[in-house]
């Protein structure tokens, strides 16, 4: 079996993952959110995309392992689980309660142990330094029985300081376990402080090519990045390979991010609402290449790859269905291999279910044709194929144009829909604020009725614009002069960032407002707070909190 999830679905999921294990540690009153945050694209990237395994059946003699020897991210890996279909995602709730089979530490499963344990789990996990000696086991054992499972091993750079681990890395490359994956997730916090200072870890890439492994290294956030070490390590003959996955501890909570107190600290109950808005609220810059100065795409894209963002944006326009013409298929696959960045391919195109094939095989990795240019039949064709494909579909309208109801029952599916914020085909137009209502009645129409995917604002899109977009519900937000009509891209980029930032600060404090903890929650938000005070204009709350 195995996954193919979708880039924006893939996404979604993890941010699910991060969702359940929060609820579960602010009920238990306990448990690790640091070290389940930054583990979360590692996990979800391997049970999601990567691993091939079986929810219906975890016993499955084909099934890839993963050994989580960082045991006390239990409630990430539980979440992970859980989100993959092995048992209801609601008994997150019962996290280290008495009775619950999801205590702190995890239990292999067996039936034995099905009182104790969930199924899927393959390793009991406590002591630190262990997991990587069970995987060389498996790894091991696989070979000799003439098996192709391969053994993923999730280690963290605290469990590093024990000597069984590199013990262990030196059995892998003794038995060149080839079929043998770890990765580190490489957080640089341990539970008294920061890794360097207890112990140093670094140069780690060097020490684990010293111990004889293959070494890729990545940011442990780009689920892109992570996809493309693994499908490099599946590669890799006669070596055991270690993918040092460059991870924030807390990613996802910005209070809690590379912040040591949150190593095994649970977040107050009360403060659970705000902390799910956050996480559901996270903001994709997707910079679009056909703007600003007439240069060459390939310097385009590597700019923007620099800068950090998400995705790339291709405007396909095709002269007819809009007056300009751009690129089409050809040329985005001659950009592919330039960057793991995901491709956000908006077809500004007739008849888009005649070329549909064409994008997928450019491998675009999320493909928007427009509502006003196909009829439902055609629709269902192209989301069907993108979906047989792992490519995220989407849908996208014009200004003038309302959602249509044969849309709706296919919403599950539906992992973005553009709005429009000018008409497209023309360059530079100003945003159309009259777009902003539509998008909020288009966002409640479709959260109504099950859609759980991304609205993407395209079109005048800027510093002055996003916060606008932001709060009418939209969280992908195409920049096209904005970045490469700006001498300094990379100002430009953190200008656009700050923004949603700001819209987000003020999001979560409205809702801590409502809920009466405003001054807890400020609180316990301090130190992010302050440089959005003057914005935020909560100068004077901020300087009262002691």
């Amino acid at each position: 079996m195995g996954f193919n999830m979708r880039y924006l679905e893939l996404r979604r999921k993890i941010r699910d993952v991060r969702m359940w294990a929060i609820q579960g540690i602010a009920e238990a009153g306990s448990g690790h959110p640091g070290a389940s945050f930054s583990a979360a694209e590692i996990m979800g990237s391997l049970y999601f995309r990567r691993m091939r395994h079986d929810p219906k059946d975890p016993g499955w003699q084909e099934r890839d392992y993963f050994i989580n020897s960082k045991a006390h991210s239990a409630p990430g890996y539980y979440s992970t689980l859980a989100v993959a279909g092995y048992f209801p995602a609601e008994e997150l709730k019962t996290l280290r309660k008495l009775g619950s089979r999801l205590q702190g530490h995890p239990v292999r499963y067996s039936d034995h142990q099905k009182h104790h344990s969930v199924p899927g789990i393959e390793y009991s996990g406590g002591s630190e330094g262990i997991g990587l000696s069970v995987g060389v086991g498996i790894a091991l054992a696989s070979r000799l029985d003439g098996k192709k499972n391969r053994v993923y091993v999730l280690i963290g750079d605290g469990e590093s300081n024990e000597g069984q681990v590199w013990e262990a890395s030196m059995a892998a490359a003794k038995f060149k376990l080839d079929n043998l994956v770890a990765v580190l997730d490489r957080n640089r916090i341990q539970q008294d402080g920061f890794t360097e200072d207890i112990m140093p870890l670094d140069p780690a890439k060097n020490k684990w090519e010293a111990f004889n492994w293959h070494v890729i290294e990545v940011d442990g956030h780009r689920v892109e990045q992570l996809m493309d070490a693994l499908n490099k390590a599946a590669q890799v003959k006669d070596k055991p390979v270690m993918i040092i996955a460059n991870t924030i501890k807390g990613n996802g909570v910005r209070h809690m991010a590379n912040n040591p107190q949150w190593h095994g600290k649970a977040p107050p109950k009360k403060h659970t609402p705000v902390l799910l808005e956050e996480l559901e609220s996270e903001a994709i810059i997707a910079p679009s290449i056909i703007a600003g100065e007439k240069e060459n795409y390939e310097q385009k894209i590597k700019k923007a790859e620099r800068e950090g963002v998400e995705m790339i944006h291709l405007d396909v326009m095709d002269g007819r269905f809009v007056p300009n013409t751009t690129f089409f298929a050809d040329t985005i696959k001659k950009l592919r291999p330039l960057t793991p960045l995901p491709f956000d391919a908006h077809l500004m195109i007739e008849r888009p279910v005649d070329h549909i094939q064409e994008y997928i095989d450019a491998r675009c990795d999320v493909i928007t044709v427009h509502a006003e240019a196909c009829t439902e039949d055609e629709f269902v064709q192209i989301q069907g194929r993108c979906l047989e494909s792992g490519i995220s579909p989407g849908i996208a309208i014009n200004p003038r144009t309302d959602i249509p109801d044969w849309l709706l029952p296919h919403l599950p599916d539906l992992d973005v829909i553009i709005i429009m914020s000018v008409n497209p085909g023309f360059a530079g137009q100003k945003f159309m604020p009259e777009v902003l209502p539509k998008m909020v009645a288009v966002n409640k129409k479709l959260r109504d009725h099950g859609f759980r995917g991304y609205i993407e604002a395209d079109g005048g899109i800027d510093a002055t614009t996003l916060q606008q977009v932001y709060d009418a519900g939209a969280r992908i937000f195409v920049a096209g002069n904005a970045v490469y009509g700006n001498t300094d891209i990379h100002g430009a980029v953190i200008h656009l960032r700050h923004k949603a930032e700001v819209a987000l600060e003020r999001k979560l404090l409205d809702h801590a407002t409502r809920l009466s903890i405003r001054t807890d929650w400020m609180k316990a938000r301090k130190n992010i707070l302050i440089p959005y005070a003057s914005e935020l204009q909560i100068e004077e709350e901020l300087n009262a909190i002691k």
